[in-house]
């Protein structure tokens, strides 16, 4: 099974191909920060006064940077910015809400996606993963 390919496919069918975000790549992150919003009390209150639409496009921009840290295994100034402002010290973004955030986005895949499947669960994980752990890792580094 090739997880790459399973997970480009799906991203085309949800987002578009390309740079480009097509409409139902937008209808697709409204739906994820949606889910996503709703998917705690803590991650609401985080959320509480935020722009939608400036929101989207940031989870755009988040989402590109994640799937090149995949497949360049590097950091980049993007990356690591969003490291250092969801740290301890700045936004206090616990590590464990990164699970809630790919828990809504698989939900989020699971719901839009026509032909999901349980491996395209897995796909979007190994992916999504490699920049998590990242994000996860600066939270607190010693």
């Amino acid at each position: 099974m090739d997880l790459e390919a399973l997970f480009e496919e799906s991203y085309d069918r949800l987002v578009g191909h390309g740079v480009g975000i097509t409409e139902r790549g937008q209808v697709f992150f409204r739906r994820f920060c949606e889910i996503f919003f709703s998917s705690s009390e803590e991650v609401a209150e985080h959320f509480a006064n935020t722009d939608m639409d400036h929101q989207v496009r940031v989870l755009q921009k988040a989402m590109f940077h994640l799937i090149s840290f995949y497949l360049i295994k590097n950091d980049n100034d993007f990356i690591g910015n969003i490291a250092l402002t969801h740290d301890r010290e700045h936004l206090d973004i616990r590590p464990e809400l990164y699970d809630v955030w790919l828990a809504a986005l698989l939900q989020t895949v699971a719901e839009m996606d026509p032909y999901y499947r349980p491996e395209t669960a897995l796909a979007w994980q190994v992916v999504m993963t490699p920049g998590i752990l990242y994000l996860k890792f600066y939270y607190n580094p010693t």
